[in-house]
């Protein structure tokens, strides 16, 4: 047993490039698994540090209070470096739909004020918003897609005619359509429009910059590429519209709280993110994210995508001359981590993934398409199995 106050090597001493991480994953040695989009599993590091916290909650008595205020401060640190963001600008989630709710319920907005969003999000995008509809009376307005493809003509065209409040919209679609944050923020900003990003699908993964892209506020869950427990995330929110978004939720963690006057009742809130945050947060999701952060920064998210996009090329110079075609866009602009394709009759992609999944490999079925989304584990040789398997289906 090692305990957290005792000295251990970490398993991220030994990783230097990306062929390295392979070997911090035995998930690889089970099945090809090529569905991070999913969700993902756990590094070896981050199995450590969770058995880890665990044997020493177990067998010590361990100040859990006082180890939460170090972790959270350290994990609000990664996660804005991640991003390109100030650490005092950073939220403790539960998920991407935590987050997402954070904003749609504080945004100061009038009833009739439009929201918009693209008409294929992921429904995380969309309930938030929904609810608003209900209890504000907001409006929300579609934005036309197709496959899940949203152009910035149609996006600038919906934010004017309807002079839209807020859009909110995918980083990478879950069918795998990369959006140009950096050409949707100006749209944003030039017409006073607040622009707020689920980056659950693209986060630690493709590059991403909240201040290029004027981004006002960000969320993203940690289940699928972040490879850390469900039930944790982040949020980012911009100094510059900190006003413009009220907590609705008041607790412990989120006020100017003393601590040596449990009865001084003052409803200060915090003038950072964690005003926004919930009382006692997830110990074991707060230490799995940050060992992937930390392995991502070590990596480099640019060095993460070109492996990824290697590992796609691949993938797509060996289906050339087969049933298979490609679905995705592969405009460098849009291309991103997720990678669609489909039998040349689409009908036969459904008895294509069960024919996978009975050789023991893994991709997903989504909206018809198929749908693989390789990480920082995988390698060629897990690509090569999945086009031999897919020419055996042929």
């Amino acid at each position: 047993m090692t305990l957290l106050s005792e000295e251990r090597v970490s398993f991220l001493d030994e990783i230097e490039t990306v062929k390295d991480a392979r070997k911090l994953f035995p998930v690889t040695e089970s099945c090809i698994y090529l569905d991070s989009a999913h969700y993902s599993q756990f590094s070896l590091e981050t199995r450590e540090r969770l058995i880890d916290f665990i044997d020493e909650f177990t067998f010590t008595n361990k100040n859990l209070s006082l180890f939460n205020i170090k972790i959270a401060d350290r994990l609000r640190a990664v996660c804005a470096k991640l991003i390109n963001a100030e650490k005092n600008e950073m939220i403790i989630t539960g998920s991407t739909t935590h987050g997402l709710n954070i904003f749609a319920n504080g945004i100061k907005l009038e009833k009739g004020d439009c929201v918009a969003y693209p008409d294929s999000e992921f429904p995380a995008v969309v309930y938030p918003w929904m609810n608003q509809e209900k209890l504000r009376g907001l409006k929300n307005v579609l934005i036309p897609s197709k496959n899940g493809m949203t152009n910035t003509t149609d996006i600038e065209r919906i934010i004017k005619e309807n002079n839209v409040k807020v859009l909110t919209i995918s980083f990478v679609e879950f069918l795998g359509y990369r959006n140009d944050l950096k050409a949707i923020g100006r749209i944003c900003r030039e017409h006073n429009c607040l622009f707020v990003v689920d980056a659950i699908q693209g986060a630690g993964i493709c590059p991403l910059d909240v201040k290029e892209s004027f981004i006002d506020f960000l969320s993203a869950g940690s289940q699928k590429w972040m490879m850390a427990p469900a039930g944790i995330g982040f949020a980012f929110i911009s100094d510059k519209i900190r006003d413009k978004v009220e907590p609705t939720y008041a607790a412990t963690s989120s006020i100017e709280y003393d601590f040596k006057n449990f009865l001084n009742y003052k409803l200060n809130f915090r003038k950072d993110g964690s005003a926004f945050e919930n009382s006692t947060p997830n110990t074991l999701g707060m230490i799995g994210l940050e060992s992937s952060i930390e392995l991502f920064l070590k990596i480099g998210v640019e060095n993460i995508f070109r492996h990824i996009l290697n590992l796609q090329d691949l993938f797509i110079n060996e289906i050339k001359d087969t049933n298979f075609v490609i679905e995705s866009d592969l405009n460098p602009n849009h291309r991103s981590n997720i990678l669609l394709f489909s039998h040349r009759e689409k009908n036969h992609n459904e008895n294509v993934h069960k024919h996978l999944e009975s050789e023991n490999i893994f991709i997903a079925l989504r909206e018809g398409f198929l749908r693989m989304s390789a990480h920082i584990f995988n390698d060629e040789s897990d690509i090569l199995a999945l086009t031999d398997s897919l020419k055996r289906f042929s």
